[in-house]
């Protein structure tokens, strides 16, 4: 009778289904913390404010700086003889710039029509294959089928090597090194 009662008892009791347990302080992983004087800690916490606060400053004064580009760097050679490199600009008269633009009509005018050559051509070649091809039709549908089938040497297709390698048995994957390369443009 002792067991039912120990099991009723047991079933009306609330249920813990989270356990938790208090971190040992003794343990390897916990630092123990160390007794520090209130003044030593408060001149601590004012040199790093004071840190933060030179830091934030820096970064208000830079924010406004565009990040150099490579490109539109001028190395220190080019910048001291920068007035013998600079040209004036070429002022065209102007019957110069009618000339251009006159030259720049008649080239677009010659492209444009040979251009119109080309597609003429191309749909003369298309039409008159059609007509072969349905003329041949006509005559001979096997002959037709024949003509229509892709031939393998008109493409010179050449490839190197399988589009997918297979693995290397027993091959270990080295762990590689990532070399940061981003340049910082903090001051």
């Amino acid at each position: 009778m002792s067991l039912l009662s120990n099991l009723a008892k047991l079933s009306l009791q609330p249920i813990r289904s989270i356990h938790q347990t208090i971190p040992n302080a003794s343990s390897v992983f916990m630092k123990r913390q160390k007794k520090i004087d209130p003044e030593v800690a408060k001149q601590r916490e004012a040199r790093r404010r004071k840190r933060l606060e030179k830091e934030i400053r820096q970064m208000q004064k830079h924010s406004k700086k565009p990040k150099p580009v490579d490109e539109l760097t001028l190395d220190v050679k080019s910048a001291k003889n920068i007035e013998e490199r600079r040209r004036p600009p070429t002022e065209l008269s102007l019957e110069q710039v009618d000339e251009r633009a006159v030259a720049l009509k008649d080239y677009s005018r010659s492209r444009q029509a040979l251009q119109r050559e080309d597609d003429a051509w191309i749909r003369g070649a298309i039409e008159s294959q059609r007509k072969a091809l349905s003329e041949l039709k006509k005559l001979s549908p096997t002959l037709y089928t024949a003509a229509v089938q892709p031939a393998p040497n008109d493409l010179p297709l050449t490839i190197q090597g399988p589009s997918l390698t297979p693995p290397i048995k027993n091959y270990v994957a080295p762990d590689g090194d990532y070399i940061d390369t981003t340049r910082n443009w903090a001051a």
